[in-house]
């Protein structure tokens, strides 16, 4: 009977060594995260909120912005699992809604960011001279002015809103993207393969978005992950500051400056702690799974 050839993740070698399976970048780097407990339950908690959001758009137990839905300041029950706050609401139902505003600040800053920040990153490191000048002019200039500064002079500027609270946000933290971005352009454009792309007569904008950035991609998107925690830290910052999003609409940063005055007033501490729990649970969930992304995608971190 014939005898079947060993696949490649298991031939014997004299000194008794298995030669390991040859896999992608992308599949070791997943098996890498897989094998990391701290991210995978970060991954879990995001999962989670993610469905969250998408729950509470459709239900919440109660109304979340009807005033005397329950009694002022009344303690965490069986009908209100987190008490309600100063004027009736329930606590439950205005914190699953404001999982909609943080998640959305969060993701449509990193979007933005990576828009603007990979593109620009991406000329500057390929096309350096002038362009590279220019960007990193730009970069350190903003890198000097402080970004809360920035952010809450934008949204004075700009007014109220989800949309322009998202654009004060990405004007202040798009310049980790664009250095980033840059300094794997300026890395790969060296390589044997864009050589013989522009050999082969291929334009810079087919090297840049076809060659040099999906190999730049994995570091990218774990800068990405980084973007979404301070997009939220600063969203809700804004908000407890009272340059957030417009009431009644809730989001964790308002509803925290709005506990303050019940803590302060020895009340019911119930009304700051749960959204700064959530605020904070959510902040390390997502520096955990940024750090996972970077383990398991990083070369120099290979075992």
């Amino acid at each position: 009977m014939a005898t079947a050839m060993p696949t490649p993740a298991t031939i014997d070698y004299a000194g008794g060594t298995l030669a390991r399976e040859q896999v992608s970048l992308w599949r070791d780097g997943i098996r890498r995260l897989r094998r990391n407990k701290l991210a995978l339950g970060a991954a879990i908690y995001l999962g989670f909120l993610a469905l969250v959001c998408l729950v509470s758009i459709f239900w919440t137990p109660y109304k979340p912005n009807v005033i005397g839905t329950c009694e002022t300041y009344q303690l965490p029950s069986a009908a209100h699992p987190l008490g309600c706050d100063d004027l009736g609401r329930d606590s439950l139902s205005r914190l699953m809604v404001g999982s909609q505003v943080s998640l959305s600040v969060g993701l449509a800053t990193a979007i933005i960011v990576l828009g603007v920040g990979v593109v620009v990153g991406l000329i500057a490191g390929y096309f350096r001279g002038a362009a590279d000048a220019i960007v990193s002019l730009g970069i350190n200039i903003f890198y000097g002015v402080p970004p809360l500064l920035v952010a809450v002079a934008l949204y004075v500027l700009l007014g109220s809103g989800l949309i322009n609270i998202i654009i004060a946000i990405s004007a202040t933290v798009w310049m980790d993207m664009a250095r980033l971005a840059r300094g794997q352009a300026l890395s790969i454009r060296e390589r044997e393969f864009i050589e013989a792309a522009r050999a082969g007569g291929a334009r810079w904008g087919k090297i840049l978005f076809g060659h040099i950035l999906p190999n730049a991609l994995g570091p990218i998107i774990v800068q990405a992950t980084f973007v979404i925690p301070v997009a939220i830290l600063t969203a809700a910052f804004l908000s407890f500051l009272g340059f957030g999003v417009p009431p009644p609409k809730a989001d964790w940063g308002g509803m925290a400056n709005e506990g303050l005055p019940s803590l302060q007033g020895g009340f019911d501490p119930y009304i700051l702690l749960f959204p700064a729990l959530a605020l904070s649970i959510t902040l390390l969930a997502f520096n955990f799974f940024g750090d996972g992304l970077r383990d398991a995608f990083d070369p120099r971190q290979k075992r």
